[in-house]
């Protein structure tokens, strides 16, 4: 008897998966081959990635004189990806850049323009969980200001906003001259859209 009940329970999950498979488009924009467009829609969950340089404008300008960062092994180092689920959604655009000048300099620049979405918070090092711990869908968490997290080494990132509305802009040494990412984060819950 047990194994009936789960062979029928394996049928009834295996028929859901060929349901859902069924209901999922793909498309792939690669008509630009400098860009790919991604979109990926299923009856619980849709997910948009685009890498395009006119895609990744997050609202942080650019330092003056900066380059994007050459592509390495298909990674672009740029991108504006969408997540969108039953009652939760996030927004992340980033892109990588490098400037012959200082990472002083270079962080004295964003401490600026940051402060057009709020106090600046300057933490040492970089690669802070951004917050990532907080509960995503709990407006409590989302709506806390940022904080430095764990951020380690060299450089500085510089946040503004709350953990579920934030700029940012990760800088660090890299040979006599700085490489930077800026990045705008959004999430939501049920609640919101993006």
């Amino acid at each position: 008897m047990k194994t009936l009940t789960r062979t029928m329970s394996v049928a009834v999950v295996a028929a859901a998966l060929a349901m859902l498979l069924a209901a999922c488009t793909v498309h792939v924009d690669d008509k630009d081959k400098e860009a790919k467009k991604v979109d990926i829609q299923t009856p619980l969950a849709d997910l948009k990635v685009d890498t395009s340089a006119a895609a990744t404008d997050n609202g942080i300008p650019i330092y003056p004189g900066a380059t994007p960062r050459p592509e390495e092994n298909g990674d672009k180092h740029r991108a504006n990806v969408n997540i969108g689920a039953m009652g939760f959604g996030i927004k992340v655009i980033a892109a990588e850049y490098n400037s012959p000048d200082s990472p002083e300099k270079v962080k004295n620049f964003y401490l600026d323009k940051l402060k057009k979405y709020g106090n600046v918070l300057e933490c040492r090092g970089t690669g802070g969980d951004h917050g990532a711990d907080g509960d995503w869908s709990s407006n409590d968490q989302g709506d806390k200001p940022v904080s430095c997290g764990d951020t380690k080494g060299d450089g500085w990132e510089l946040k503004t906003g709350t953990n579920h509305n934030q700029h940012l802009v990760a800088v660090r040494p890299d040979g006599s001259g700085t490489r930077f990412g800026t990045v705008f984060i959004q999430i939501h819950g049920k609640e919101a859209t993006l």
